[in-house]
């Protein structure tokens, strides 16, 4: 009795000594291991796992093949068996990310600037979605109408200030020589300064 007890608990340890890695690992931790996987290659800018609807979705660059990846993320799926799993791939570019990247940086700085700032009261940034194509371009909206004889002396001061605001050593550090364009509307979208 003692040697079968024996010989049933070395087979079973060797049995899980042999259990594979995506047997061990949970769904999580086996999905974290296909992103991973995928990232060597592809150079994964986010990832983000719907492990409810069985889909997980990438942003890499532009540059990289999709087909290559959808290939590969099956061939790594079925080690882990996730074949139930889709991928759906959002190709970037990375250089137009970066410049968005930086000038949400630039109008965010600007925006606490403009909340600080006295003589900017009632100023809003427009068109959050910043186009950097091909160069930045900041709208900036003033409190008055068009028709309002105050609107252009105030649209001048506007642009002036932040124009002081954005050549400060802080906001050079991330501009740095990138050319931007500046431009001040009135409530009822004329432009008053360019």
């Amino acid at each position: 009795m003692k040697k079968l007890l024996m010989f049933l608990l070395a087979i079973s340890l060797l049995s899980a000594c042999q259990m594979s890695e995506a047997e061990e690992l949970g769904s999580g931790d086996k999905l974290k291991k296909v992103v991973q996987s995928l990232d060597k290659e592809y150079n994964i800018r986010t990832a983000t796992i719907d492990d409810k609807r069985n889909i997980i979705k990438v942003d890499i660059p532009n540059s990289k093949s999709s087909k290559s990846m959808q290939r590969d993320f099956a061939e790594i799926a079925k080690t882990y068996n996730l074949e139930d799993f889709n991928l759906k791939i959002n190709k970037i570019d990375l250089e137009k990310a970066e410049k968005q990247r930086k000038w949400l940086e630039v109008t965010s700085a600007l925006y606490e600037n403009i909340k600080k700032d006295s003589q900017l009261k009632g100023v809003l940034i427009g068109d959050y979605d910043i186009k950097v194509q091909p160069q930045a371009y900041i709208k900036l909206y003033i409190p008055y109408s068009s028709s309002d004889s105050a609107a252009s002396s105030y649209a001048t001061n506007v642009k002036k200030t932040v124009q002081e605001f954005l050549t400060t050593d802080n906001m050079q550090k991330i501009i740095k020589e990138e050319r931007y364009k500046l431009e001040i509307y009135s409530k009822d979208e004329k432009l008053l300064q360019s």
